[in-house]
């Protein structure tokens, strides 16, 4: 039997979002509205009047046609995470549009519900003109849908009522029927109304990866890291991943930085063909996050913390191939890791290295990240860190 030598403490509520809890991850902004719009303009006329009114707590246009009617947000938006419920009436068309730029569709799409074939861009949860969703879990008209949307840099993940409808998708160019006069890596949130009628409540919005962030993978190349070494690991559509693996090893690489206190932010997948997926993140190079193509709550599965402690609840995609999103913080010898959102660790204390190779400092001590790239293939990418003041 494996021994866990490992002190946890007191497990709080699983979050909902990215880690909710605090303002370390970014604070959450009300966009709902209010009764007077004030966080709302015209997105198309110069000093256009603001065609929108609140209707039973929901906001909507005043009228339902009119090229006239979108409207967007006053401040403008990075990389963010974003949250609304959305209702249309039947054969109803509307989008969000992200930056203000690109569109995510909202329209009547329930003839497809249920289907995962045969859905185009125009569909519900289509990037307009780009990509049409993975699935269509949209609910009967009249009833309120809910999108979660994460835009990091160019890169799209979107949730329909819970269900992953767009991977990690790259969208570098605008959409149809955008806002003029934008850069693609900047801009407002904008609803559109000129098409039907439509109601948005609850909309919320947490910018992401602002002041005190770094990017440690800049899209381009592998500077942060060491060693480069340009034979083992390639940047591959939009990420980067190890293309030799097994041997002898000498495939891992390390951050060139150390780190002590932290939050980082980092999306993987992997190969479940190859080792079963098996590879691993590893905080201050002594305490691995578990990567495989599989999750339980066996210690040596998906994100479980190597060897010592299984995960607390199931969050990985269920599809393997699909990308999984991870949100850490370490502080003193404390690790809270969050998986798609939901919390997998909490405030755990190991009191060994996860592998096996002896014990950790006793004392806080900064090491670098390294990325295993031994056993199977991996591809990491929105990989950003935030360091903390040193503390104990």
């Amino acid at each position: 039997m494996l021994r866990r030598m490992i002190t946890l403490v007191a497990f709080g509520l699983f979050a909902a979002g990215l880690p909710a809890q605090g303002v370390d991850f970014g604070a959450w902004k009300d966009l709902s509205g209010g009764k007077d719009l004030s966080l709302w303009k015209n997105a198309k006329e110069k000093d256009g009047k603001n065609r929108w009114k609140m209707e039973d707590g929901a906001l909507t246009q005043e009228t339902d046609n009119g090229g006239v009617n979108d409207i967007c947000t006053v401040e403008e938006f990075g990389s963010y995470e974003l949250e609304l419920d959305y209702k249309v009436p039947s054969g109803g068309n509307s989008g969000v549009y992200l930056r203000g730029q690109i569109e995510v569709q909202i329209c009547d799409s329930t003839a497809k519900a249920g289907k995962t074939a045969d859905l185009g861009p125009g569909d519900c949860g289509g990037i307009y003109g780009v990509a049409g969703p993975l699935k269509m879990p949209q609910k009967p008209v009249g009833e309120w849908n809910h999108y979660r949307i994460l835009h990091v840099g160019n890169q799209i993940t979107v949730w329909h009522n819970g269900v992953l409808i767009q991977d990690n998708l790259w969208c570098d160019k605008p959409t149809g029927g955008t806002m003029g006069g934008l850069k693609i890596d900047r801009g407002p949130i904008m609803l559109q109304g000129d098409h039907s009628k439509v109601w948005y409540q609850n909309l919320r919005l947490r910018p992401l990866f602002g002041d005190g962030w770094k990017a440690l993978w800049n899209g381009k190349d592998l500077s942060e890291f060491r060693p480069t070494n340009d034979d083992v690991w390639k940047i591959e559509d939009h990420a980067f991943t190890n293309v030799k693996w097994g041997g002898n090893g000498g495939h891992d690489i390390w951050t060139k930085e150390p780190y002590g206190n932290f939050l980082v932010h980092y999306a993987y997948r992997s190969d479940p063909n190859i080792e079963d997926g098996n590879s691993g993140f590893y905080l201050r190079d002594q305490w691995e996050i578990q990567i495989l193509g599989s999750q339980s709550k066996e210690a040596h599965s998906d994100a479980a913390l190597y060897d010592c402690k299984g995960v607390d609840v199931l969050a990985r995609h269920d599809d393997p191939l699909r990308w999984n999103y991870m949100d850490v913080k370490v502080e003193g010898m404390k690790i809270s890791v969050w998986q798609n959102g939901k919390l997998i660790h909490e405030g755990v204390q190991l009191d060994r290295r996860t592998d096996s190779a002896g014990t950790p400092t006793k004392e806080f001590s900064k090491k670098p990240f390294k990325l295993q790239g031994d056993h199977g293939r991996v591809w990491f990418s929105q990989l950003f860190i935030k360091p903390l003041p040193d503390t104990k």
